[in-house]
């Protein structure tokens, strides 16, 4: 269930509590001893499903149709029931599944009774993408942790997907097996054959003794036209454990986990087609570029692998989107690179709220790869700089022991880049732009009680050689963070106590050190905090966080939870993690109440409150708020979501940017959506967003209506547009010194934005398939009524700030660009000035792929990339102009071929 906490300042600069999801987890009772596995089983499981494994007496053939004499040796796992939408009751039609192995694989047969199989829903889609159709799901607790496990899928039209299961009831979409399936629909239902290699399973050497093992085993089938899910091993309706309600799959013997080698090399062929001029030294029409590279996967023991990748490359990934950051921090962008997206749960290490929408996290992988961040400073007129650093090489081991160890290590090696530049005399050079880095996480969890609690250890290192006095001594030397984490499930698995204590510490030259304590995670320049002070002269600088809560996550309809956090000023893991605040201790609390099952008019739906405030540490008041939401499914499978925010005023002590802290009106936003019926060939729905200040004319409104067409089963076409409007009265320009002192310069915003995501999908077969994605982008700026900060802390707007007369700021045009210049004093001499910031920003990205699986774990890519952008100091704003300049705007294009081979050896 999710419980949103949204806290959204006028100025746009203070998002810390913007979003609050409470997971529901394990719920498990008390253990026992298994004596086949000898480690910890659920006493539960007595009452679970169990299914004996038979070894088959021959080997079936992988076509869809349990037509071959091995199937009938296989005991039949039947009675599924639902779990959406009537939790509990017999599933609607009927299902039937063997199992059986041999020393190589484990083979499923799944038979999926119809009384319509006209109305089976088949839809085509590439492999791991999620579409409504008909499917069937199988997940094994290889390990039998009752916590992870892998599930295999396939579709009614052989679409396969796989997923990794971790801390019972998360999902990581990313990770990839290599395994076959195939389908059959005929007048009874439809059928479902899978062979999944042993190599593509982790479990425990079979007891000293020659035992049988003992696995979790849990079935799924998905009705589309009906909307439900049934499963084998029936699971709570709270859905606050999945791993832990599995069955038992029994009396596995003889079989041995495989020590595998898997390599996947690579070969890619690009060409890139890039504007510029003849006079440029370093521009070509048309670039070649050729390179190979490739992963390997290696189990090092039963339970740990090892994958290495050397010179990856992701020129198959889709662009990010376009946006417009008018604050002082960073804009995140998810992981989107197949390397570090797989395996990521034993890596994801959360700081702040649970899944906070700033996505603060101790280890951001997209740090490694980053662009150079470093510029060419020589007098130069032309440049070239890499838009990205290249990655040598990267490790990773992963894995879980028999008796409740997780661990993981990564280790990635980043090259050192140069800027080329060129002289007017033509003479050419280069300078340092990125040194070369390696960057290393550690994470070590221990499961007790099996699995309802556990502790964890966790250790981030950034290493690079920095000159000092060089063109990147602006970059620290090294910076280590490391701390613990626990859980405990205790009153039945029902209730939760989690926390994590963590410090970090970074070092480097003076230089490096200021730029931190200056950046906008800290700004220790403020001259109104007396708990933290600029230091020039330090070479280091270290910092804590820690957080505790407490949460009921299961057992009923209710649900509720305490959370807090305190975060010293000095804490800073943006190196390898990803930090936008620090210096605070907040505190929240929070209810709600969800309805499972079909009442009246409602499949479910579920309603949800919070509160929340927060303090720096030296006793500021910087937030404190409340908010009231929901979400629905009506009967007719149409679905929504609402809610409301309210926050009161509070010091924002970023808004001035390392000035004094700033009185911020309090405000309000809210928030609805609909969506119609997922199952019909045309989906609409669309999303609202309102908010703005009690006290000021500042209002935000943007609408996101969208459009999903799937006229067949091949063909599915999704339409996304956004329209803004952002009416800011206190809108950050800049801050300037004069004799007077520092002035802290705002200005009256209008902005508009318009987009459009699109996403084409066209599937010839499972294994064959065309996507496309585009983003036209418009967003443009207008500022005016400029004025700067008086008294900050007033509790009048007019107080706050004084609005400059006409006769102080004039504007002036230079170099192409306008500089407004402002007279205090009016002598007639500028005092002071800052450049005209209105904006008009254009852009297209555009992604054309097509995939060919051509074997399991073989890929080829054809893809086509496209990127436009332009940039105007013009903050007008014209619909049909500016969408049709994006037309000519010069483009950026690049062909290129990847050809990846999977070997298992």
């Amino acid at each position: 269930m999710r419980l949103s906490l949204f806290s959204i300042d006028g100025a746009g600069l203070l998002r810390r509590w913007s979003a609050l999801v409470l997971c529901t987890g394990l719920a498990g009772p008390l253990a026992a001893q298994d004596p086949a596995n000898g480690v910890e089983t659920h006493a539960r499981a007595a009452a679970a499903p169990a299914l004996h494994a038979v070894r088959a007496p021959t080997l079936p053939r992988i076509d869809g149709q349990l037509d071959d004499d091995a199937w009938n040796e296989a005991p039949i796992a039947r009675d599924f029931v639902q779990f959406r939408p009537d939790p509990g009751r017999p599933a609607s039609e009927r299902t039937e599944v063997r199992v059986l192995y041999t020393d190589d694989a484990v083979y499923i047969g799944a038979r999926m009774f119809d009384r319509d199989p006209g109305g089976i829903i088949r839809r085509l889609a590439r492999r791991d993408e999620e579409v409504t159709t008909d499917a069937f799901h199988v997940a094994f607790d290889s390990y039998f942790d009752h916590r992870t496990a892998f599930r295999f899928s396939v579709s009614v039209a052989g679409v396969q997907s796989d997923w990794l299961l971790f801390s019972d009831t998360a999902e990581d979409p990313e990770w990839d097996a290599v395994w076959e399936s195939a389908t059959r629909t005929d007048a009874s239902g439809w059928t479902a054959e899978l062979r999944i290699p042993l190599s593509q399973l982790r479990f425990a050497r079979s007891g000293a003794d020659g035992g049988a093992s003992t696995w979790g085993i849990n079935f799924w089938r998905e009705i589309a036209r009906l909307e439900e899910s049934s499963v084998w091993s029936p699971l709570p309706e709270d859905g606050s454990r999945i791993v832990s309600a599995f069955g038992t799959l029994r009396d596995l013997e003889g079989i041995e986990p495989r020590r595998n080698v898997e390599l996947r090399p690579y070969v890619l062929s690009s060409a890139t087609r890039v504007p510029g001029t003849e006079a440029d030294p370093f521009h070509a029409a048309t670039a070649l570029h050729q390179t190979v590279g490739g992963d390997l996967k290696y189990g090092i023991t039963d339970n740990l692998t090892l994958n290495l990748t050397l010179n990856p490359d992701f020129g198959q990934v889709e662009a990010d989107p376009s946006v417009v950051n008018l604050t002082a921090f960073e804009t995140f962008f998810p992981e989107k690179r197949p390397f570090f997206q797989e395996g990521a749960d034993i890596f994801e290490f959360a700081v702040g709220a649970p899944d906070d929408e700033n996505n603060e996290s101790l280890f951001y992988s997209r740090r490694i790869g980053r662009s150079p961040r470093g510029s060419v400073t020589s007098p130069s007129e032309y440049r070239d700089v890499p838009d990205a650093t290249r990655i040598l090489g990267a490790a990773k081991l992963s894995g879980k022991t028999a008796d409740g160890w997780s661990i993981g290590f990564l280790n990635a090696l980043t090259s050192n880049e140069r800027g080329r530049f060129s002289t007017r005399t033509g003479a050419l050079g280069e300078q340092l732009v990125e040194p070369m880095t390696n960057y290393a996480v550690g994470r070590v969890i221990r499961d007790f009680r099996d699995g309802e609690s556990a502790i964890g250890l966790i250790a981030t290192a950034t290493n690079r050689p920095v000159d000092a006095g060089g063109p990147v001594a602006f970059l620290v030397d090294a910076a280590y963070t490391g701390g613990v984490d626990f859980r405990h499930r205790f009153g039945g698995g029902n209730y939760e106590v989690n926390g994590h204590l963590l410090a970090s510490a970074v070092m480097g030259s003076a230089e490096a050190i200021e730029r931190i304590q200056r950046s906008s995670v800290h700004y220790f320049q403020r001259p109104d905090a007396d708990h933290v002070g600029l230091d020039p002269s330090r070479t280091s600088l270290a910092g804590t966080v820690a957080s505790l809560s407490f949460s009921k996550v299961g057992g009923g309809n209710w649900r509720y939870g305490l959370f807090t956090e305190s975060r010293s000023p000095g804490l800073e893991i943006n190196d390898l993690g990803f930090q936008q605040n620090a210096d605070y201790r907040v505190g929240a609390a929070w209810v709600n109440y969800e309805q499972f099952r079909p009442r009246g008019p409602f499949r479910r739906w579920g309603v949800n409150s919070a509160v929340w405030s927060g303090w720096t540490f030296g006793g500021e008041r910087q937030f404190t708020g409340g908010n009231v939401n929901g979400n629905f499914q009506l009967k007719n499978f149409w679905r929504g979501f609402f809610g409301f925010n309210h926050e009161g005023s509070g010091l924002a002590t970023t808004a001035l940017r390392g000035g004094p802290a700033l009185l911020q009106p309090a405000q309000w936003n809210t928030w609805a959506g609909t969506f119609t019926d997922s199952r019909k060939p045309v989906q609409l729905g669309a999303v609202v967003n309102l908010g703005g200040e009690y006290r000021t004319g500042t209002f935000r409104r943007g609408v996101s209506p969208q459009v999903t067409i799937q006229p067949s089963s091949r063909f599915q076409l999704s339409l996304g547009p956004h329209f803004s409007r952002n009416d800011s009265d206190w809108q950050y320009v800049a801050q300037r010194r004069s004799a007077a002192g520092t002035h802290y310069v705002f200005a009256r915003l209008s902005q508009q934005t318009v987009s459009l995501t699109t996403r084409l999908n066209y599937t010839f077969t499972p294994n064959l398939s065309l996507q496309l994605y585009a983003q036209p982008f418009v967003s443009a700026g207008s500022y005016d009524r400029w004025m700067e900060v008086d008294d900050s802390r007033a509790p009048r707007f007019s107080d706050r700030f004084r609005i400059y007369e006409e006769s102080e700021i004039r504007r002036v045009e230079g170099n192409g660009f306008g500089l407004y210049q402002i007279d205090s004093d009016r002598d007639g001499t500028a005092d002071y000035s800052f450049g005209d910031p209105d904006f008009n920003l254009k852009s297209l990205r555009s992604n054309l792929v097509l995939r060919w699986q051509y074997r399991p774990g073989s890929t080829l890519f054809l893809v086509w990339s496209r990127d436009q952008q332009s940039f105007l100091n013009d903050g007008s704003f014209a619909f049909r102009r500016d969408v049709a300049d994006i037309a000519r705007i010069p483009s950026t294009d690049v062909f290129l071929i990847k050809f990846e081979h999977w070997l298992g050896l």
